[in-house]
């Protein structure tokens, strides 16, 4: 392919191949900014729980990685994980603790209005019973015998009341004839403690103090959850928990049997228009915060996508295959976001521009090549003629013909990187002056003297 020397290309031939290309490769790039999404937002809204819970912990703790990365977290307190689950979902929060077995799946067809970025933690649930005193029934060694008495089960609005209702039916108690009262964390303890309650159920961490304290006391006594990996086959969202003898106080021997029982998962749920990059800083704190060995799991057990009531996001899909995308793995937060946007603008590049300036050259050589073509055409035209003519008579008109021909040779503006064209050419004229007997014929004036 003949190089080309851009410097001479004609005013008019550039605007006739530049605008077109510009053209093409605008649209290339504007169809692409379809699919580019906009840069996430710089602040966003996270349900939390009640104050001193531990959704309020460690909801200080993702404000503060986000923080780091340059988002603002607002922490929106709470009754539970009820009414975070209702704030995501009427986008007055873009995301928030809820307890597994809150959130109602939707059906096959119909659009999610929230999903999960996965489990946290476990949340055991806790059946605590007053002692029994001398001379009474013994203490409550199943939750059905809890029956017909007063338990305290959880703030309205809270995961616990919801739990706590659905393991009461599942085992058969009889709850018209139970006080079920609308009480949680440390005032269902006080109750517990006081006599004004005979059972209290909670769910809260083995670190929590509510439970320290109620562990203590020794007129209250743990319960087990006799049918506890029953109860966690009928429901999905409930694993089979056993906490250890002395998990709470080893020293104190507390608790001093080891406690059957379920847990549910924190779950970390958030609007399904959430931007991406912002869903995978989330799944970046939680496996921050909550991937470490704690008291009931292994390192590496949380945060992951198992028993979840709501779909998973394709983000915490993609998270839990393959980890965090590629540029976050070395970039900072913003960094890596602003790279990724731009990554997709590298398609008009190279679908359309890189192919473009390829056959570039092609064609600004398209012109030159055309009139060298035309300048053979009038040359094998001519050479058909005399071959054709029978009269020598002519031979001076052919002989005017071939130094008009090359009179537009010479004249013909062509870039430098033709000249083995040009002067092809002329050797061809020169050719066709031989067998027309004139070989010393030339158009140039300064060598018609000499012919």
């Amino acid at each position: 392919m003949a190089s080309i020397n851009f410097r001479r290309l004609s005013l008019g031939d550039a605007l006739r191949i530049g605008i077109p290309l510009l053209l093409v490769v605008g649209l290339a790039f504007w169809v692409t900014s379809r699919f580019v999404k906009p840069a996430p937002p710089d602040s966003l809204v996270l349900a939390t729980g009640a104050e001193g819970g531990a959704y309020e912990r460690y909801a200080r703790l993702y404000q503060a990685f986000f923080a780091r990365n340059g988002v603002r977290l607002e922490l929106k307190p709470s009754e539970g994980a009820v009414e975070n689950l209702a704030r995501i979902t009427d986008g007055s929060a873009d995301a928030g603790f809820v307890q597994g077995g809150i959130a109602t799946p939707p059906a096959e067809d119909d659009t999610p209005t929230v999903v999960s970025l996965g489990a946290l933690y476990y949340e055991p649930l806790w059946i605590f019973a007053r002692a029994a005193a001398t001379g009474e029934v013994k203490t409550a060694e199943r939750l059905r015998d809890l029956s017909g008495k007063r338990i305290a089960i959880g703030a309205d609005g809270s995961g616990t009341q919801s739990l706590a209702r659905l393991l009461l039916d599942t085992v058969g108690a009889d709850t018209r004839a139970t006080t079920l009262l609308p009480l949680g964390g440390e005032q269902a303890a006080a109750a517990l403690a006081n006599g004004d309650v005979d059972g209290a159920i909670l769910v809260s961490g083995v670190s929590a103090p509510v439970i320290g304290a109620l562990v203590r006391r020794r007129d209250v006594e743990v319960v087990n959850l006799a049918h506890s990996q029953a109860i966690a086959r009928q429901h999905g969202f409930l694993s089979p928990l056993s906490i250890p003898r002395g998990l709470v106080d080893i020293r104190a021997d507390l608790p001093d049997h080891e406690v059957s029982t379920v847990a549910v998962t924190a779950n970390l749920l958030v609007r399904p228009d959430l931007h991406p990059a912002l869903m995978y800083l989330f799944l970046d704190a939680a496996t921050q915060i909550h991937g470490r060995q704690s008291l009931l799991a292994d390192a590496g057990t949380f945060p992951n996508g198992a028993r979840q009531d709501v779909p998973l996001s394709d983000e915490a899909e993609r998270f839990y295959k393959s980890g965090k995308p590629l540029l976050q793995r070395y970039l900072p937060f913003w960094v890596a976001n602003l790279v990724d946007r731009m990554l997709v603008y590298l398609i008009p590049l190279v679908a359309v521009l890189v192919p473009a300036l390829r056959f570039l050259p092609d064609l600004l050589a398209y012109k030159p090549r055309l009139r060298i073509a035309r300048l053979y055409g009038r040359l094998r035209a001519l050479e058909s003629e005399m071959a054709a003519a029978r009269d020598a008579s002519q031979v001076s008109t052919f002989v005017a013909r071939l130094d008009e021909i090359e009179s537009d040779v010479t004249r013909t503006k062509l870039p430098v990187g033709y000249s083995h064209d040009v002067y092809a050419l002329r050797a061809a004229i020169d050719l066709v002056r031989e067998r027309v007997g004139r070989p010393g014929a030339k158009a140039i004036p300064t060598f018609r003297g000499t012919t």
